[in-house]
Order: C-alpha cells, then sequence, then structure tokens
C-alpha cells in the first residue's frame, strides 16, 4: 500500500518574512496582503497576538495599538524561493517530493518502501524536521498516511508529528478535524456553521446531490477531497537547478533516427554534470520545440537511478516512435533530475535473488517509455460497496521481490469478475448455490441483487439477479 508523507511548514509566509528579516524575531510583526496603510493583517506572530491584533485588522490601526509593529507584504514571488530551498532539502529523505503550488509551504513525499529502512517512522521524521529547522529554520510538521487529504487535515488541525498504522486511524482522525482549521474562506464558514457543519465527517454525511449548488464550489472541492476524488499520483518536484541543455537544429528535422542521434550528443553532456556531482539520472524531459505547432513533450523514466547511456536512448527511442512528427523539430530541449549516488557494497553481504528484478524493472520501464506510465499497472483495494467498486488500478512504479512470511496466510481463491457485468438472454440452465442478497444504494440509486455461483463443465460462474432491471448478468467466473 502507498506511503504518503505530508510536510506542512505552518504559517508560511511568517516564517519567510522573519526568515528575511532575522532581526524581527521576538517583536510584535505581521503579514500583510499589501503595502498599504489599509492593507489587513494576514499572519501574526505570537508576539503581536499578545499585543490583542487580531488577522483583518487594517495596517493603519494595528499601528495605532501597536506603534512598534514590523509589518510587511509577502507575495509569490517572495514564498517561490524558499519553497523550492525545502523541496531540494525533502529530496535528501525521499526520491520523490511534490511542492503544492496551490498552498506554498505544503510538500507530499513519497514514503512507500521506507518503512523496511526504518524501525519506526519517527526515525525518519524527526531528523527530517529537525534539520529543516536547524539548517534552513523553518518549522515543519510531518504527518505520514494512506492519503493527501488524511495526512494534510490531521497536521493542519493538531500541529503535531507523527503516522498512521493503518487507513481506518488516519480516516477516523481526519473525519473529527474541524473545517475551520483548513483551508476555506470566511464566507464558506460562516454558512456551513449556520448550517451546524463543524467537522469534515459532518461534511461527509450531507448527500452529494447539488452540494456544489448550494454550498459553493469552495466547500464542495473539500467534500471531494475528503471522500478521495481528488487523489491523484505524485508530481515529482522539478529543481531550477536541474541540468538542461538546449539542441537548436539548422534546418528542421523530422527524420526520428537523426534525432536520436542529436538527443545522444546532447545526452553525454547532461549525464557528464551528473557525474560531477555525484548524481545518477532518475529522470528525462525530452521537448521538442516546432515552428508553427505546440511542442511535444516526454518524460523518460529508468527503472532505477542510472548513468547509462545505451539504456537511456533505448527508453528514448521507444518514447520517439509514439511521438507524432508532423512537421519539422527546431530544437530540441532535454532536463534532467539526479539523484545523489549511494553505495552498492551492501550488495557483497546479500545473498543474489535468483530472480534479476532490476532487468524487469527494466523491461516495465521500455513498455512505460513505449505506450504511458498506465501502461503498467496494479490493483488497489478499497472499500466499495458493489464489487466492481473495490478496486481501481494505480499506476505500478517498480516491481520488488516478494518477501516470505512465516505466518503466510491460507491460499485463496481468486475470483475474476467483469468491470461491467455481462447481460444474459435469461434464467441461465443448471441449478445455482445461493442466493446471496446484495441490497443497498438507496441514497443514491437502489441497488438489489441476488447473487448465485452456478457450475459447469469447466468453470464455475458467478451471476445475479437484477431486482430493479428484472434481468440475469455474468459477473464473473473462478
Amino acid at each position: 500500500m502507498d506511503r504518503w508523507a505530508c510536510v506542512d511548514a505552518f504559517r508560511f509566509p511568517l516564517q519567510v518574512l522573519l526568515s528575511d528579516h532575522p532581526e524581527w524575531v521576538g517583536h510584535p510583526a505581521a503579514v500583510l496582503d499589501k503595502d498599504h496603510p489599509q492593507g489587513r493583517l494576514t499572519w501574526l506572530s505570537r508576539q503581536a497576538r499578545q499585543a490583542r491584533l487580531t488577522p483583518g485588522m487594517r495596517y493603519g490601526q494595528a499601528l495605532a495599538l501597536v506603534p512598534h509593529l514590523r509589518a510587511e507584504a509577502v507575495d509569490d514571488t517572495a514564498l517561490g524561493p524558499h519553497a523550492d530551498r525545502i523541496a531540494r532539502h525533502l529530496q535528501d529523505y525521499s526520491p520523490r517530493v511534490e511542492r503544492d503550488n496551490d498552498r506554498p509551504g505544503l510538500f507530499w513525499l513519497d514514503a512507500s518502501g521506507l518503512g523496511t529502512l526504518y524501525p519506526d517512522w519517527r526515525t525518519w521524521v524527526e531528523p527530517m524536521r529537525r534539520s529543516l529547522q536547524e539548517e534552513l529554520g523553518f518549522h515543519t510538521v510531518v504527518v505520514v498516511g494512506f492519503t493527501r487529504f488524511g495526512t494534510f487535515a490531521v497536521a493542519r488541525a493538531t500541529g503535531r508529528s507523527g503516522a498512521f498504522a493503518t487507513p481506518e486511524d488516519e480516516r477516523r482522525d481526519a473525519r473529527a478535524v474541524p473545517l475551520a482549521k483548513l483551508d476555506l474562506g470566511p464566507s464558506s464558514l460562516e454558512l456551513i456553521r449556520r448550517l451546524g457543519i463543524h467537522t469534515v465527517g459532518d461534511l461527509l454525511a450531507l448527500p452529494p446531490e447539488s452540494l456544489r449548488r448550494r454550498l459553493g464550489p469552495q466547500v464542495y472541492a473539500l467534500y471531494r477531497q475528503a471522500r478521495g476524488d481528488l487523489q491523484r499520483p505524485l508530481t515529482s518536484f522539478s529543481d531550477p537547478g536541474d541540468p538542461t541543455a538546449v539542441e537548436h537544429l539548422d534546418h528542421e528535422e523530422t527524420n526520428r533516427d537523426r534525432l536520436l542521434f542529436l538527443i545522444k550528443r546532447t545526452l553525454h553532456g547532461l549525464l557528464d554534470r551528473h557525474t560531477d556531482r555525484n548524481e545518477k539520472l532518475t529522470a528525462l524531459t525530452l521537448t521538442l520545440s516546432r515552428r508553427d505547432e505546440a511542442p511535444l513533450h516526454a518524460e523518460i523514466q529508468p527503472a532505477e537511478p542510472t548513468t547509462d547511456t545505451v539504456l537511456l536512448l533505448d527508453l528514448v527511442r521507444l518514447r520517439l516512435e509514439r511521438l507524432p512528427l508532423t512537421s519539422g523539430i527546431t530544437d530540441i530541449t532535454l532536463q534532467s533530475r539526479g539523484q545523489r549516488g549511494t553505495t552498492e557494497q551492501l550488495h557483497l553481504f546479500c545473498q543474489a535473488p535468483r530472480r534479476d528484478i532490476h532487468a524487469a524493472n527494466r523491461a516495465l520501464a521500455r513498455v512505460r517509455a513505449e505506450f504511458g506510465d498506465h501502461a503498467v499497472s496494479r490493483v488497489l483495494l478499497h472499500p466499495g460497496h458493489l464489487p466492481e467498486r473495490r478496486y481501481e488500478l494505480s499506476p505500478l512504479p517498480e516491481i520488488s521481490l516478494p518477501t516470505e512470511l512465516s505466518d503466510a496466510p491460507d491460499p485463496i481463491a481468486i475470483r475474476r469478475f467483469f468491470p461491467t457485468p455481462i447481460q444474459l438472454p435469461g434464467p441461465p440452465p443448471g441449478t445455482p448455490t445461493g442466493p446471496h442478497v446484495l441490497s443497498g444504494g438507496w441514497w443514491v440509486r437502489e441497488v438489489h441483487r441476488d447473487y448465485y455461483l452456478l457450475p459447469t463443465d469447466h468453470r464455475l460462474l458467478w451471476i445475479f439477479f437484477d431486482h430493479p432491471r428484472q434481468r440475469w448478468y455474468l459477473h464473473g467466473e473462478y
């Protein structure tokens, strides 16, 4: 199961303000929405709150109460460089880091697989949080869990770092989070307060029909995030300092072999720069500019960090064959991301596996390069009322060797069922076993199915009778 880590630099604009003006630490300080006497206070230091200043107060009014107030506006151009510094620092603790562009100071880390490297999550979280404070000067909260919304909501509400052992624990704590702790505007908060909606659990208890029209798009978006509808894969942070190379072509080029040769010539220089930085390449972004059409983009990700030019060119060739070269290419841009090299001496103490897992991941990388990232997927199970709603396909970044379990469970039968049930012309012949009733859905659309197991000569069919439609369906087989 995927693991997420939410890193929240709480009151980030205020921390940036005090980072740019360290002499203001210990004095009443505030962040303004604009540098003007009529500007409003948005973020306040502890000393400013003790002086009875409140968010939303006019700057001129605040100066009349606290003449020695330090205040300044902090815009996105000031927040961006500090957020990039934190994202680069976090890449030392996880190979995949995402910076939230909508909420500066919020970051997501891919923590999948790290549990086998640390005896508990505290030994991974605490050094990361302490280094952010000591080296960069930012106070953060780190919550490790299973979903974007759950980790974010708990981090904002509690202000404490920690980790969830199970998805149920995360879901329970997230439902108890007050909506006032999340990023809702004053008008939305006032509306839901009048309706008696105070927590995430109260919001999720509402029926989805007409929710957007009655409560507004902001509350509806938060509702969908809490339900997990907007859960998306992690997007790796692209460091502006990542090596980039541009090849300007004298003539428009449409031949893929010649383009591959030009890319090879440019790629050698990028790999040399990574080698000088003691790094291995983890991702390569290819941009092909055209004169009268939009540029073509492709991202190539090897199965593991590498400096193997032949391997990378093979992946580039596969991706090039899928790109539509309807017009000539005028410029080639390569941007690469790297990861610090790690020692491989530990492999001397490990027994060589009978299966070459690296070769398998290289094969999957070639499949992704030719057919796209979603060509290699895995099935993730999650709670659902209907059988066809209890799983989803998620991109598989890599595969690993299975671990031997001493208390492995007894083998279970795998039921193969169709995503969309197949309608049968009438009652199937034979003597089925059942029924096993599945009923519900009255809050959206009534569901009433009688499931049966019908043995045949070569297989066992899983069928059901749909009462609302008065029809028989084939749903799966053993």
